[in-house]
């Protein structure tokens, strides 16, 4: 067995010192490291190292792996937490809750309706609904990117819900709006204004009689063929005769039922002048548009058959030219507002502006409401010298009258119209 010089005691080492020894094993301290080699052990072989423990070396490609394997991993698990978070979005877990009442207006973007949906509370998040639309429901965390999908939603009245899944509101969208509930209200035509308005309140009585009359005064600046100088401002007449739908919500709208009215007559009478025109024949009457409507509000309450509505016309027309009076009994009636079977002869005497039985001339305002075919028939009369008219079902025809150029006809109709108990 070899022996090994024994060290220097742990004692005898101070600091800034080196201890080092001769051959023969004797020791020294120097306090200047530069003049001593170090120390090792003259008994160590680099044979016996197998005693030192070493860790082992890993290699660079083992590294790599291990560190792209960490990060998939991780990777994987925060994908599958995006996905989940996604998923809770598109699928909101619960049951869908209290109704929503949602409009759509026109124009409005995807944008604008996914914020809204996202704060009426129908879908969690809105940002992931524009995506999703986007994509047509297949979201994916790089695909979104290029997703360029248009979804197109219909203006509208829709019922939705709280806490609604993707799907089921992009069904609800999908299907259109809900249908707009409507009331049908008619107004036949030969109505005066009064009896118009007993119409309107027992078609809808939510209409208030006040307002209603308020918004028929307020109109009178709105009518495009009231003059504006007329010595009785008045929108009889012009409100045209027919069957009207108002939405549910506008049933308490007075003012805008009757502007609709109003503005329906000045369309289709429009229409019809761009048609007609004003003859040279009226303006040698001194009439403009206006005067027509009065004419053709004279024809739709004398006229119980269309095909006559343009001989009655002409009458009216010939007895201008001849500078008689009209002797017209519907305006009696209207000058003392009461029906025709009420007419007394006090009535028929009474000076009335509106009662041409008493004056010349066309009433200062329309008696009614006219219709489209009375309209026609007093810009385009027919063709003839007729000045009378009387009612005698001619040729069978219930409601005919037989028209005349003399006086002396005339009367032998009027015989004929009292036999049958009309005249």
């Amino acid at each position: 067995m070899t022996d090994y010089p024994t060290p220097p005691p742990p004692n005898d080492l101070q600091s800034g010192t080196l201890v080092s020894s001769d051959a023969r094993g004797i020791g020294t301290i120097s306090d200047d490291p530069t003049e001593l080699e170090p120390f090792v052990d003259p008994g160590y072989h680099s044979d016996d190292r197998n005693w030192v423990r070493y860790r082992p070396s890993w290699g660079s490609f083992t590294r790599i792996v291990i560190v792209a394997v960490v990060i998939i991993a991780a990777l994987f698990w925060a994908r599958t937490r995006v996905y989940a978070w996604v998923d809770a979005q598109i699928t909101p877990a619960g049951l869908p809750g209290a109704p929503v009442e949602y409009t759509i207006g026109d124009g409005a973007s995807l944008n604008d309706i996914a914020g809204e949906l996202h704060s009426a509370g129908v879908i969690s998040n809105a940002t992931v609904f524009r995506y999703w639309l986007r994509c047509e429901g297949e979201l994916t965390l790089i695909g979104f990117l290029g997703c360029d999908s248009v979804t197109q939603v219909e203006a509208g009245e829709y019922l939705l819900y709280k806490n609604m899944s993707f799907d089921a509101v992009l069904a609800v969208l999908g299907q259109g709006p809900a249908p707009e509930v409507y009331e049908l209200i008619t107004i036949p035509e030969g109505l005066r204004w009064s009896a118009t308005a007993e119409r309107l309140l027992q078609e809808n009585p939510i209409f208030d009689p006040a307002e209603l009359e308020a918004a028929y005064v307020s109109l009178f600046e709105q009518a495009q063929y009231l003059p504006t100088d007329a010595e009785y401002p008045s929108m009889e007449g012009m409100l045209f005769p027919a069957t009207y739908d108002i939405p549910e919500d506008f049933l308490s709208d007075e003012y805008g039922f009757l502007l609709r009215m109003s503005d329906e007559f000045d369309r289709r009478y429009t229409d019809l002048l761009n048609v007609y025109g004003i003859s040279e024949e009226f303006e040698d009457l001194g009439l403009d548009a206006y005067d027509v409507i009065i004419v053709a509000s004279l024809v739709e309450e004398e006229s119980l058959i269309e095909s006559e509505r343009p001989k009655i016309a002409r009458v009216i027309y010939n007895r201008m030219h001849a500078g008689e009076r009209l002797d017209i009994d519907a305006t009696a009636c209207y000058a003392a507002n009461k029906p025709c079977s009420e007419l007394t002869s006090a009535d028929i005497d009474n000076p009335s502006p509106w009662n041409t039985r008493a004056v010349r001339g066309l009433p200062p305002t329309p008696i009614s409401a006219p219709s489209e075919a009375s309209l026609i028939a007093a810009l385009a009369p027919a063709e003839g010298n007729w000045l009378f008219y009387a009612r005698t079902d001619e040729g069978g025809v219930a409601g005919a009258h037989t028209f005349t150029a003399t006086i002396d006809e005339h009367i032998e109709q009027v015989q004929i119209c009292r036999s049958l108990g009309y005249c």
